[in-house]
């Protein structure tokens, strides 16, 4: 049978369509619109503007799933709609406009999932699972094929551009508040140093490999050399921004700086990307589970 997932975050939301059939689970379309929910977040609620374009724009992922034979669909939200309080509100206007309920999970499940996803693509034994979206980062500490230790840090590239105002690429303050965030994180959530590869998934390292011009892997090193590039010659790299990354040009320096300081708190030399995604893990859950047979 046919279904589909629908994610809705920070900056995105996405919709894929999987077939599942003899026990296999195969990805047929896929779907991304931008939402941009951390910029109609105002004193911890999701205002009327950012609830009304969800509602657009679920009724057109709705639209597009029906053309294509779906008709079972199941939607969540991360970080983009648990870290707010008006949360049954937002949820009660979308399914009375679009028919479709919405399930938040929570930053330990969304940190679960991409693990899930990671070891069913073949991941590796030892490492550092990274999925940072727009408004939170999931970590995935593995040894030896088990899953030693989950985090869900509450920012992301979205979340820390507008939180602090930054103009595409971060200041020398902005980068000293990013920074000290994280390292404060380490404190706060016991974070080990692996030192070894940090693998990363999500939208904001695919942003980071389009704009560096690799596909499989970088050092942690040579991605600092060409942010320390960028931001030398802002204007280029605005330029690259927009050709390489336009749904993400505005977020994606903050999401390049916020890496590099992942690994130097997390001791990894490297970066490999990887394209398991939270989305896959959920829809592996709902067939384990029995919601889709």
């Amino acid at each position: 049978m046919k279904f589909a997932v629908i994610d809705i975050g920070s900056n995105t939301a996405k919709a894929e369509i999987y077939k599942y059939k003899n026990g296999r689970l195969e990805l047929n379309e896929k779907y991304v619109q931008r939402d941009m929910i951390a910029d109609h977040k105002d004193g911890g609620k999701l205002d009327r503007e950012g609830t009304d374009i969800l509602i657009n724009i679920m009724n057109g992922f709705r639209r597009v799933c029906e053309e294509n034979g779906v008709n079972r669909i199941f939607p969540y939200a991360t970080q983009s709609l648990r870290g707010i309080s008006n949360a049954d509100e937002v949820l009660a206007r979308i399914k009375r406009h679009t028919a479709l309920d919405v399930k938040i999970i929570s930053g330990q499940e969304e940190a679960r999932l991409c693990y899930e996803a990671f070891t069913a693509d073949g991941g590796a034994e030892n490492g550092v699972l990274s999925d940072m979206g727009g408004g939170s980062t999931e970590l995935s500490f593995i040894k030896d094929g088990i899953l030693v230790k989950s985090v869900s840090l509450p920012f992301g590239a979205r979340s820390l551009t507008h939180g602090l105002k930054i103009n595409i690429i971060p200041d020398d303050e902005q980068e000293k508040r990013i920074a000290a965030l994280i390292d404060g994180y380490k404190k706060e959530y016991d974070l080990p140093e692996y030192k070894t590869e940090l693998f990363a998934c999500g939208g904001s390292s695919s942003g980071l490999f389009r704009l560096l011009g690799k596909e499989k892997s970088a050092g942690a090193d040579e991605i600092a050399a060409f942010y320390k590039e960028c931001k030398a010659d802002a204007e280029k790299a605005k330029e690259l921004a927009y050709k390489l990354t336009p749904e993400r040009y505005d977020t994606v320096f903050a999401g390049i700086y916020s890496h590099i300081c992942l690994c130097r708190a997390l001791g990894c030399g490297k970066i490999v990307r990887c394209k398991s995604t939270c989305r896959k893990g959920y829809a592996a859950m709902l067939v384990r589970d029995g919601y889709v047979k």
